[in-house]
């Protein structure tokens, strides 16, 4: 008994310790995006960016915030793709409800760090009867993904003769890291069955086996054109979005410097030391413009209004999450019997 009481005080601990941690790390990102924004406040007339919001073109804007509405069901197709390579999707998970728990997805990643949209996704997934393992995997696959396939238009985009490419001197270093993560994902995807047993070998590499072989069985199945067709896609709408805002903005951005602002702002969202990428996005869109002769005014709004509209293109999460019913599979045996 004493032993069962033990045990159960030894588990709440350490549930807790993970719950400050997460707090703890939570705190820390907060604290670098109101670092961030703090450090712009002291370089830029704040009233000179509020005084341009009037003469924002809001239909630019309302264009772009429905494109990355039309994102949702595109990244919901490729996640339940990479579910149906991986074999984990019954007739219980339609292409709708992942839709539905993409959106969701979605928009807790905006309003929360990336990863707890993730984890909203893994746990729907499984409460749909998908087994736990295969709910986590698929969302490692589908950002993993999202990331390479991120590199590899980032790659190509800089390569284009487009003035932002020289990235402040930094554009052959950057090639040469994105190279190399392009030819390390690819060599991985490779000798993934060649890997797998020797990660197996170790507990806590065990999962990386795993997930290696689930990978090079998603991408390199006969799924992984359409998987990979959508992200591309996706990004590509994303790329409309940047050029919209700078629409919106009076900016006419040619085709290539939208493209080059998307690989340096979704980039830097993924850097996991600040909320969804702001504060540090806005540092590095005003570093990156004001380079070419925009007020370090005028380059904070457009990231402001670039954050803004992914923000409002994923409030379609909000509404699935506050009325749709994902009904545990238990619950739907249940009923069917």
């Amino acid at each position: 008994m004493s032993t069962s009481v033990a045990s159960d005080l030894d588990t709440t601990s350490a549930s807790r310790g993970r719950g400050v941690e997460k707090l703890g790390i939570f705190a820390g990102k907060l604290l670098v995006t109101g670092a961030c924004f703090w450090y712009l406040s002291r370089q830029i007339n704040l009233s000179q960016v509020i005084a341009a919001v009037p003469w924002l073109d809001f239909r630019w804007a309302a264009f772009a915030v429905l494109v990355v509405v039309l994102q949702i069901p595109l990244l919901g197709l490729r996640w339940c793709a990479i579910v149906d390579a991986l074999g984990a999707r019954d007739g219980r998970v339609t292409q709708t409800v992942m839709i539905g728990m993409a959106a969701i997805g979605v928009f807790f990643t905006q309003v929360l760090p990336s990863v707890a949209g993730d984890g909203i996704r893994a746990w729907l997934l499984a409460r749909r009867g998908c087994d736990w393992r295969n709910a986590v995997i698929s969302v490692v696959i589908d950002r993993a993904i999202g990331v390479g396939v991120l590199v590899a238009l980032g790659f190509a985009t800089l390569l284009l003769p487009s003035g932002l490419t020289a990235l402040g001197g930094y554009r052959d270093v950057v090639l040469v890291v994105y190279a190399g993560l392009l030819l390390a994902g690819a060599l991985g995807l490779l000798l993934a069955p060649r890997i797998a047993p020797l990660l197996a070998r170790w507990r806590y590499s065990r999962w990386l086996a795993k997930l290696a072989v689930d990978a090079r069985r998603v991408l390199l199945g006969p799924r992984g054109p359409l998987i990979l067709a959508l992200g591309c896609v996706i990004h590509a709408l994303t790329i409309v979005v940047v050029w919209s805002v700078g629409r919106a903005e009076g900016l006419v951005l040619p085709v290539s410097d939208a493209a080059v602002l998307f690989t340096v702002m979704i980039g830097v969202a993924l850097v996991p030391i600040s909320i969804s990428g702001w504060g540090l996005r806005e540092l590095a869109v005003i570093s990156l413009l004001g380079n070419h002769g925009i007020a370090p005014e005028r380059a904070l709004l457009f990231s402001v209004c670039f954050g803004l509209v992914l923000a409002a293109g994923s409030l379609p999460g909000a509404v699935v999450w506050l009325f749709y019913s994902f009904v545990p599979s238990w619950r739907s045996a249940e009923r069917g019997g």
